[in-house]
């Protein structure tokens, strides 16, 4: 994590001198638009005492979609940063295994800003920029909670946590100038998320069960927006 941290901070640091001696001049844009996050999560059964805790109690988080926005800045006419941010998407989350029959068992949100270096490809005059990128993401998962479903298949009322994520992202795509200041865009992003998640469940004699296991989200997100230079 620390090492992300750092190696994030020595790119900036060098695209800020890029800036620094750039004759040409920096631009910068918003943009907001619709995603499509589609996961591919692996997990590990839920690991917890074997009486409440069947053989083979998995977990399976669904796609989710969401409005995204961003601000980028180009130091110079190919190296530029891209903040990704968007309105935290509801995942609503699937028992498997042992689990399946229960269906929906819990739902969370996530809260995931995105820091990525881009290169674009092709020069100043050209409508069409395609870019590549790579960068940090941290993603901070809220609002976890057990549906009632999620409570009879636990044995009880039950909270759910799950740990902050820091791992890396990349993305690949393409912005088509409509107008001198209008474009539209379209990304295919992923990243490194996984989280430690703790369920705590409180049965009816009062006894607490806590099962864990770690998920790991394998995300790839679509997206398509408008952006305006300024």
């Amino acid at each position: 994590m620390t090492r992300l941290r750092a190696s994030l901070a020595a790119v900036l640091a060098a695209l800020g001198a890029a800036a620094a001696s750039s004759a040409v001049a920096q631009e910068q844009s918003f943009y907001i638009g619709g995603a499509y996050i589609a996961i591919d999560s692996k997990a590990d059964p839920l690991a917890g005492p074997p009486g409440p805790t069947p053989p083979n109690s998995r977990l399976d988080v669904d796609d989710a979609r969401t409005i995204i926005f961003g601000y980028q800045r180009y130091f110079n006419d190919h190296w530029g940063v891209d903040v990704a941010l968007g309105i935290p998407p509801k995942h609503k989350v699937y028992g498997k295994g042992a689990l399946e029959g229960f269906g929906q068992i819990a739902s969370s949100k996530q809260v995931a800003p995105t820091v990525f270096v881009n290169y674009r490809f092709g020069d100043r005059a050209d409508r069409l920029r395609p870019f590549v990128g790579v960068g940090v993401n941290y993603t901070r998962f809220i609002d976890t909670r057990s549906t009632t479903a999620g409570i009879w298949a636990s044995g009880g009322p039950t909270t759910i946590k799950l740990s902050d994520s820091w791992g890396w992202a990349v993305q690949a795509g393409a912005s088509y100038a409509l107008t001198p200041r209008l474009s539209l865009n379209a990304t295919v992003a992923a990243a490194d998320v996984k989280s430690d998640l703790t369920a705590t469940t409180t049965e009816p004699g009062g006894t607490t069960v806590v099962r864990r296991t770690t998920i790991d989200f394998n995300p790839v997100v679509f997206t398509l927006t408008l952006g305006w230079k300024f």
